[in-house]
Parts: structure tokens; C-alpha cells; sequence
């Protein structure tokens, strides 16, 4: 790894995050020594929707840059259950998923659980269901679907991704885990949802956030300045020899600046694993 400190995980980041422009963004990631980059928004254009062209460039400049493509951070199942029309509609683009995430030597497509309308027990049953499909598609395709913990999604917790992989069955269906959305879904993330959802773990996004009483809502901050305790959480990652990546959702956004806020959220990433590895 490229950093002095001992670590098994590979560190990235959702490169929009940083900037939409792919070129910029590759080499900011280059600069801060990631090991790799996760692509959702490229120039305005959606993951899912890359031309083969599109493909080849972004290829060149990852390769260039000596990363690599480690996740396809697609929209998928970002939509609403209860309309045929759209799952339908999603579940049509994902063999082009898995086709792009191949094409880019990975085989993970992050993906979601549906936008929450009314409550989780009440469409559970349908859920599973869709996810199995969509594991069934992936399977085929030789691809691996990483669920995202979301809290705007029905499958918010770690405790609920859990009970989602238990139920689906599939080899094809593991998890993306994200401290950040589980304390907006209001699970304590270190060390409830994590040891709830590790063993099907595959990836992992981290954020940090805190409650924002005056506003009512939560908000996002450099890593280390919020209520998730990532000092613990990183740990568990060392100590659990997690050897996938750690990839930056800075969500954290001074004005206008997504490169400075990433930035300063790798940093606050960084000072966190120097303090645990003393």
C-alpha cells in the first residue's frame, strides 16, 4: 500500500465527488495516492448510460493513472417498487452494467433497495423477491450486485441488509456497507450495523456526519469531526483483515469545492488511521 502506516484495504473515491470532469478527478486521486476510483457521474453522464467509447477513455485514464476501476456506482433500484414500469426498466439496464463493470476488469455493481414509501414490513416480501432477480441477472452475467445500506431506501441498517442477504441466498447479492447512511437511518453504525452486515461485506463507503438540531437533520462533516466512531470502525476493518477498498463519499461540501472537501475529508480519513495504528 502507499501510505507509511500498515493497512490490508485499498483507499478510493467516487470520483464526482471530486469533480464531474473524469480527467480532473483521476488526477486528484492520483495526487492524494488512492489506490482506485469509483465511478457514478462522468461529465453529467450516468454510469450506466457509457458508450463503448466512453469505456475506452475512461480506461486509458484510470490505467494511466496507475489505479484501478474498483466498483460501478450504479443507480440501480433506485427507484419505486410499487411501479412495475420502472423496475421493469431497471432491471433492462443491468446486463449493461455488469457489461461496463466487466469491461473495466470489476465485478462490482452497487445497487439499492428502493425508494421507502410506506413501511418496510409491509413490502419486505417484494423486495426480496426483486432481489433475487436481480441477483439471478447478475449471476449469469458473472458479476456481483454490492447492496448499499441507504436510508432512503427501504434497506437502510445494517441489521436490515443482513436480513436481506439471509433471506435472497445468493452469492451474487453481498453488500456495500456505509456508516454514514446508517446513522442517517438512525442505527448506531460502529459497532451495531458493521458487525450486523460484515460478513457479507464487499465494499464500503465512508462519510461522516452529525445531528444538526437547529435544522432538524443531520449533516455531513470531515471525517473524525462527527458522531460516527470511525476510529473504531477503521479498526474493526484492520482487525477483521478486510483487503477490499474503502472508497470516499465526501458528502461533506465546502462551497463550490468538491476537490477541497475531499481533500480534507482523506485527511481526516488518514489522521484517524495514524491514531489507531500508533
Amino acid at each position: 500500500m502507499k501510505e507509511g502506516f500498515r493497512r490490508m484495504f485499498k483507499l478510493g473515491v467516487i470520483t464526482d465527488e471530486i469533480t464531474k470532469d473524469l480527467r480532473r478527478a483521476v488526477e486528484v486521486a492520483r495526487e492524494l495516492n488512492l489506490d482506485c476510483v469509483e465511478l457514478r457521474d462522468i461529465g453529467g453522464k450516468n454510469v450506466k448510460d457509457l458508450t463503448d467509447a466512453d469505456i475506452r477513455m475512461v480506461r486509458d485514464l484510470v490505467e494511466a493513472a496507475g489505479m484501478e476501476v474498483v466498483c460501478i456506482a450504479s443507480p440501480f433500484f433506485k427507484c419505486h417498487l410499487a411501479s412495475e414500469r420502472e423496475v421493469r426498466e431497471h432491471l433492462q439496464f443491468l446486463p449493461r452494467l455488469t457489461e461496463i463493470a466487466k469491461a473495466l476488469d470489476t465485478d462490482l455493481v452497487r445497487v439499492f433497495a428502493f425508494w421507502t414509501v410506506g413501511s418496510l414490513d409491509e413490502h419486505w416480501d417484494a423486495i426480496v423477491e426483486r432481489l433475487r432477480e436481480a441477483a439471478g441477472i447478475a449471476e449469469s452475467e458473472g458479476a456481483v450486485l454490492a447492496l448499499e445500506n441507504e436510508h432512503a431506501t427501504y434497506l437502510g441498517k445494517g441489521c436490515e441488509v443482513r436480513r436481506a442477504m439471509e433471506e435472497v441466498g445468493s452469492g451474487s447479492l453481498r453488500v456495500t456497507w456505509d456508516p454514514g447512511n446508517a446513522f442517517c437511518a438512525g442505527e448506531v453504525p460502529y459497532p451495531d450495523g458493521y458487525r450486523a452486515a460484515r460478513d457479507y461485506m464487499v465494499h464500503v463507503h465512508v462519510k461522516d456526519a452529525m445531528r444538526d438540531p437547529a435544522a432538524g437533520r443531520h449533516r455531513f462533516v470531515k471525517i473524525g469531526t462527527g458522531e460516527i466512531d470511525y476510529e473504531g470502525q477503521l479498526r474493526a476493518l484492520l482487525e477483521d483483515r478486510y483487503e477490499g477498498c474503502v472508497s470516499l463519499e465526501t458528502h461533506y461540501k465546502l462551497p463550490g469545492d468538491g476537490e477541497k472537501s475531499t481533500r480534507e475529508t482523506l485527511q481526516g480519513l488518514r489522521e484517524v488511521l495514524r491514531r489507531i495504528q500508533q
